[in-house]
């Protein structure tokens, strides 16, 4: 596009035109002129208007009840393939028929010793998300009033099988597998189902706490006191998982259920992150009042100067309810 002006006939025209009427201007009476000079004097008798500063940080954020989230999903310093995958999906209505506030956060850690793990966490992380969807927010959608719905765990559990199922009957053939780790929130209540070790936290002014188990050699081996939080992160069998979606014909979740505070923060990680960063260095970051975007970018970081070994992802969720 040429932004340079250019000079026509018409517009010469148009300007003597213009010109005639300046001229004209000057006879004609002027009638509105004593009434402007009168605002003007009395405007600048007027006290100006104080003006009450806002904080910047509310500016930034709304102030009823709302969901926000941030992701870094990427290769790590030593993977070719990135075998992590998520999904985020966050809604809120406002208007005269509000809907409760609905978030819904998926993260699959394909098996990265295993074939084609990255296909298997894109495999179960759609399917369960497109369940989901289909049996709570799509009716949601459909009334203006709260539809009966089939309970929310049991939505979930459904969800886990049918990508299990997706996973296993791709190729059946392929041992392939991947963790699967659905944090659910509608209103205040967080519902999760679980299975691997990718994780949940929880974090608020008052507490910070792990939501999900790992289903893992090395945490049973913590359980039963074989094995220190700091003898885990470099144990030889540490990626060896008890229980993966896609490794057989069924598979069990772990089912949670809590009621959130009014304001915190959620955090969905793959192993690449936690396995390596411990719960009081992520407790850290989650404390600072970051922009949500760069709390994610400082946990894949740390995770980063921790050696970066494996995919990392974290999915950062803040909300306020």
């Amino acid at each position: 596009m040429n932004d340079s002006t250019t000079f026509s006939e018409s517009d010469e025209l148009n300007t003597n035109e213009a010109s005639k009427k300046k001229e004209l201007m000057p006879k004609m009476e002027p009638t509105t002129g004593p009434l402007i000079e009168e605002v003007e004097a009395k405007a600048q008798q007027t006290e100006p208007i104080a003006v009450k500063k806002v904080d910047s940080d509310l500016m930034d954020k709304p102030q009823g009840p709302y969901l926000a989230v941030a992701k870094r999903c990427d290769l790590g310093a030593v993977r070719e393939r990135n075998e992590d995958s998520c999904m985020i999906f966050s809604s809120e209505a406002g208007g005269h028929f509000t809907m409760l506030p609905f978030g819904l956060y998926i993260v699959a850690d394909g098996m990265g010793g295993h074939a084609d793990g990255h296909i298997a966490s894109r495999i179960a992380s759609r399917v369960a998300a497109r369940y989901i969807l289909e049996q709570i927010y799509l009716p949601m959608l459909h009334s203006s009033t709260q539809v009966d719905q089939a309970p929310i765990q049991e939505v979930l559990n459904n969800a886990v099988q049918l990508a299990n199922t997706a996973v296993f009957e791709n190729d059946p053939e392929i041992d392939s597998g991947t963790t699967l780790t659905i944090a659910l929130i509608l209103g205040r209540r967080l519902h999760v189902a679980h299975v691997g070790d990718s994780r949940l936290y929880l974090h608020s002014a008052d507490r910070f706490e792990a939501v999900t188990n790992d289903h893992s050699l090395v945490q049973r081996l913590q359980d039963v006191g074989q094995l220190t939080a700091e003898e885990a992160t470099m144990y030889r069998y540490r990626n060896v998982l008890l229980k993966a979606v896609g490794q057989g014909e069924e598979v069990e979740a772990d089912n949670y259920m809590k009621l959130l505070p009014k304001k915190g923060k959620l955090l969905l990680c793959s192993d690449g992150l936690c396995g390596f960063v411990s719960d009081d260095i992520i407790c850290e970051v989650l404390d600072q009042d970051l922009p949500l975007q760069e709390t994610a970018n400082v946990l894949y970081d740390t995770a980063m100067a921790a050696g970066g070994y494996d995919n990392i992802t974290a999915v950062v969720v803040e909300f306020v309810l």
